[in-house]
């Protein structure tokens, strides 16, 4: 078949950056009518630019905003309910798939106790990069009015292990290392399916792989009968061969039997004959 290929850094740089403010919203369940969502959406939210939003399929919905402000302040928002259905928030990518969620969440990462000097955006983001990718400051830290905690929206992966800690030093060519460990406290982290690719539950409680293991065990449990019954047909057969095996025995045994008693009785008779 024909074929077009692009270069990745194309794909996923140049080409979509046309796309670089467009959030997918994810109905968990059918989606309302479009006229409903766009109508609840400008009541709910009072945006400084515009939005466009389009229907992708049942569930899925494109968010297409114009001004970067308004496109943050609703991705970190991540779960909205519009006309009484729950959806959650995703940045697109170039792969996105309708059925399935990213394991990527922007959630709000909290710096107990974080030295006041570091309260910028400069240093801040250095001591939470461990944890995922730095997004944005709260006002508290960006205005140095909560001295007590620095925090931070940050991109996680939810595939990968999540930091709680990082170590923060300091050293110079005539000062020892010397530092501290600088605790993380990640908020609302959203659990993620590895088997159903999907945000709202773990592996533990996802329903499709309890149903896949009452299918396996219905299956050992046939297995198992059919090889009960197998072996009980063995047995009977066993059985079977036995007893025509013994009545085989006996039948021989009586003609055998027959057989002497006849020879007897003309024994008898020759010898009276004779007489």
């Amino acid at each position: 078949m024909p074929a077009v290929i692009f270069k990745a850094k194309d794909y996923y740089g140049v080409m979509a950056e046309e796309c670089k403010r467009t959030l997918v919203e994810r109905f968990l369940k059918i989606r309302p009518q479009i006229d409903k969502i766009r109508a609840q959406f400008s009541e709910k939210f009072a945006l400084k630019g515009t939005v466009k939003i389009g229907v992708y399929d049942n569930y899925n919905v494109f968010l297409d905003f114009t001004n970067d402000e308004d496109f943050d302040i609703i991705r970190f928002k991540r779960v909205v309910e519009i006309a009484g259905s729950q959806m959650w928030l995703q940045k697109w990518t170039p792969d996105f798939k309708p059925d399935e969620d990213l394991p990527i969440a922007t959630v709000w990462a909290l710096l107990p106790e974080l030295p006041f000097h570091m309260h910028t955006w400069h240093y801040a983001k250095q001591v939470i990069r461990p944890a995922g990718t730095p997004l944005v400051l709260d006002i508290a830290t960006k205005t140095k009015t909560r001295p007590s905690m620095a925090k931070v929206i940050v991109e996680i992966d939810l595939l990968k292990p999540l930091h709680t800690s990082v170590y923060v030093g300091s050293e110079d060519e005539n000062i020892p290392l010397n530092g501290y460990v600088q605790k993380i406290e990640l908020e609302n982290v959203p659990k993620y399916c590895k088997h159903c690719r999907k945000l709202g539950h773990s592996l533990v409680n996802c329903c499709a792989i309890e149903k896949l293991k009452q299918e396996e065990n219905k299956e050992k449990k046939n297995e198992i009968g059919e090889s009960s019954k197998g072996k009980q047909n063995e047995e009977d057969i066993n059985r079977v061969e036995i007893q025509e095996k013994e009545t085989m025995e006996e039948t021989n045994w009586q003609v055998l039997n027959t057989k002497r008693n006849r020879i007897k009785k003309q024994s008898k008779a020759r010898q009276k004959n004779q007489k």
